[in-house]
């Protein structure tokens, strides 16, 4: 860890990349910038290729400088993109419904109402399903927690070439289930075995001139192992040997969220947090440093991907959406790691979408979310959802003629008090079956392009934040007199949207 490199931090490449992703900017932010970085060519509906990251931050970005530079700069960038629940199978399922979690129902990662278990509630009616011919559908890596063990050769309906994981934190041991058959990928880290399987995917389709949806899922920045790389034990993904020692960054996330200094403000569950100790800033350190190299690898990966859409000529006809599940604090108001939170680092998360007809270095400020995903992907191909499927998101595809409107839209956040499982390839934890209707919330909350609100509802308290003056959320606006009218209005707001469900989200 290159300690010495930190007084230099505010000057480095990937931190002043960050800032021009996550702010505002010049003459680039409007709808006919320049022009598209695509020009389609096929005379039917165009490809698709969807990337999805786990666990990866929005600041986390700048370390994949390719794919930033061959899809944000060539495309669009959204500036107010929400998870609306930081947990990996709530996100995922938001991703292929089409829909919020206290619509999909699957708001845990554990069973029976969470993670593979509870996907299989929805599997007959997602994205997948919903594509029919002429598309060819794709999924390669990860799926839902608790879609594993040696046994597994169940594939979801509407993929008709799937390369699922089935022993998948293990980065140099990720075993697959390609289409019912288990295949052993050990030696290979699982970036570049998803890489291959990606190219294979659209070298084959590309033969075929018929157009193709690809699901594609990185592990990269979870944590896994084998723990050989420097991570002292930690939890963390595992590095190749080439990255390793080449993050010279920041040794924590910058800014004054980490470890808050005054946090009585907070009336969420951080109030009553201690400031970080000595150990505890030490393993952030580590961890930080470690997810950041292991990014390295998956950029190369993206950057295969990308080569092999250029080298069959598909890219003239593809969209690329590129995206994560959910973010990840790290020593943010004084938690040490996780997620499960409606605090940006766990939040607000990195989108962007190049393909025909969108031009490059456009930015689209009105707030997004995970459901959203798939309305888009429908607007692409020119289809809708299938009779009585309710969507809760609309097509946020930027052409040029696409007037970004909804800036007064509002993304719900919602935390649900249920176990998660431990993820990480360890025991699948068990949820009593309930309803939406009977789950208890930790809290619920909206994100607006300037403002975020929060209800505590164990806690009967309210956070609020003026996002555009205090981005890093440090000041709880909720008691302050002159803010109780904004309040007012953002809790009437949410009143209407927390149970919200098809044209009654907008």
């Amino acid at each position: 860890m290159r300690r010495s490199r930190i007084a230099v931090v505010a000057a480095t490449v990937g931190v002043l990349a960050v800032a021009s992703l996550a702010a505002p900017a010049g003459g680039a932010e409007t709808a006919g910038a320049s022009a598209s970085a695509d020009g389609s060519s096929r005379a039917g509906p165009p490809n698709v290729v969807l990337v999805v990251m786990d666990d990866m931050r929005l600041d986390d970005v700048a370390w994949m400088p390719r794919t930033v530079r061959r899809v944000a700069v060539a495309g669009a960038r959204y500036r107010n993109y929400y998870t609306p629940m930081a947990l990996c199978c709530p996100a995922r399922a938001s991703i292929l419904r089409g829909q919020y979690p206290h619509n999909t129902g699957i708001v845990t990662n554990a069973e029976p109402d969470g993670g593979y278990q509870g996907s299989r509630n929805i599997d007959d009616s997602t994205i997948a399903t919903w594509l029919e011919r002429p598309y060819t559908t794709g999924y390669v890596g990860k799926y839902f927690n608790g879609y594993e063990g040696p046994r597994q050769r169940y594939v979801p309906p509407g993929w008709d070439d799937w390369m699922g994981t089935i022993d998948t934190y293990g980065y140099v041991n990720t075993v697959t289930n390609d289409n019912g058959r288990v295949v052993s990928n050990k030696g290979t880290n699982s970036p570049e075995v998803f890489a291959s399987q990606a190219k294979s995917f659209i070298t084959e389709q590309s033969a075929t001139g018929s157009p193709f949806f690809l699901h594609l899922s990185f592990v990269t920045p979870h944590n896994g192992g084998p723990h050989r790389d420097g991570d002292h034990g930690l939890p963390s993904p595992f590095v190749p040997r080439r990255d390793r020692g080449t993050y010279d960054g920041p040794e924590h996330p910058t800014g004054p969220a980490y470890d808050e200094r005054e946090i009585e403000d907070k009336t969420g569950p951080v109030a009553r947090l201690p400031r970080l100790s000595d150990r505890q800033e030490w393993e952030i350190a580590v961890k930080f440093e470690q997810r950041r190299e292991s990014l390295a690898s998956a950029d190369r990966a993206m950057g295969r991907v990308l080569d092999t859409l250029e080298a069959t000529g598909e890219m003239r006809d593809t969209y690329v959406i590129f995206t994560s599940d959910n973010g990840f604090v790290l020593g943010e108001h004084r938690l040490e790691d996780g997620k499960r939170q409606p605090y940006e680092p766990a939040s607000h998360l990195p989108l962007f979408i190049r393909g025909p007809g969108i031009p490059s270095g456009r930015v689209w400020k009105g707030p997004v979310g995970t459901q959203d995903i798939a309305p888009t992907i429908l607007d692409i191909a020119g289809v809708g959802p299938p009779a009585g499927v309710d969507l809760d998101g609309h097509s946020v595809l930027p052409t040029a003629g696409r007037v970004d409107d909804d800036r007064e839209r509002a993304i719900v956040l919602e935390g649900a008090a249920v176990p998660v499982d431990a993820e990480n390839g360890g025991r699948i934890k068990y949820a009593a079956p309930q309803t939406i209707a009977e789950t208890d919330w930790i809290y619920r909350g909206l994100a607006t392009e300037r403002w975020k609100y929060v209800e505590w509802e164990q806690l009967g308290t309210v956070e609020l934040y003026d996002l555009a003056a205090d981005p890093h959320e440090v000041r709880n606006l909720s008691e302050d007199p002159a803010y109780a009218k904004r309040r007012a209005e953002l809790a009437a707001r949410l009143a209407q949207l927390r149970d919200c469900a098809g044209v009654t989200c907008e």
